[in-house]
């Protein structure tokens, strides 16, 4: 069963899509809104984000995973008896272009660009989703596990949706992590950012590196993808 909950002018509301917890902040239907992937009880970080960008008048749809590893994970992976990715992205990826985006759409009459976003696992299921879905005008991974096995053979077998933009970011301490496999992420954005720029269907695209590791200020880190996103200039 759906429910939605009215949204006022810049206030956030929560809403239940098809059983999912989203946050919704519409200031303005004809704005970009933000599709932005984050995990279980997060409307705290949220609204850290919103503080950041206060200047910036776009829409936001905040949706929460209840199982991050599975919800974010694009296939299936297996690091250790301890850490497993399920591979449930492509259920959250149906949910988001069948369900939530028209709900939405529908309820609030948004019209403007459609624009994905995430940190960390959730980075790399937006630049996964943007790929797949050719749904949306632009992405922003912050911090994407981009050393998730078969990324970038699978980013190097994609192109991008015509006229769109990319942000990438990353710390600059994240890949002199301990542990070989995500200590690749430094490397596999680099090839992912050379990727993007041979791209001919994406007209803007940056990879911004951030001082400090992965957990370092990850609030300020999707506002300045935000930021960048919606300024033009």
């Amino acid at each position: 069963m759906r429910t939605v909950i009215q949204v006022y002018e810049g206030k956030m509301k929560t809403t239940y899509i098809n059983g999912r917890t989203c946050h919704i902040v519409v200031n303005d239907p004809a704005l970009p809104a933000i599709y932005w992937g984050e995990m279980k009880d997060s409307a705290g970080t949220a609204e850290k984000v919103l503080a950041l960008c206060e200047d910036v008048k776009c829409n936001y749809i905040i949706f929460e995973a209840e199982d991050w590893n599975d919800c974010f994970s694009p296939w299936e992976l297996t690091l250790s008896k301890k850490m497993s990715f399920p591979g449930g992205g492509r259920k959250t990826l149906e949910w988001l272009i069948n369900e939530c985006v028209p709900c939405c759409e529908n309820e609030y009459g948004l019209t403007g660009k459609r624009i994905i976003c995430g940190y960390s696992l959730a980075g790399l299921f937006s630049l996964w989703a943007f790929y797949e879905s050719q749904y949306f005008s632009g992405v922003i991974s912050c911090s994407g596990s981009l050393w998730f096995r078969d990324w970038i053979s699978y980013a190097e077998g994609h192109t991008a949706p015509a006229d769109s933009f990319v942000y990438l970011s990353l710390g600059d301490r994240e890949e002199k992590a301990r542990d070989k496999v995500m200590a690749a992420v430094g490397d596999c954005t680099r090839r992912q950012y050379e990727i993007v720029s041979s791209d001919k269907n994406v007209s803007r695209y940056i990879l911004e590196w951030n001082q400090g590791g992965h957990f370092n200020e990850p609030e300020m880190r999707i506002a300045k993808g935000i930021k960048w996103c919606l300024n033009k200039k």
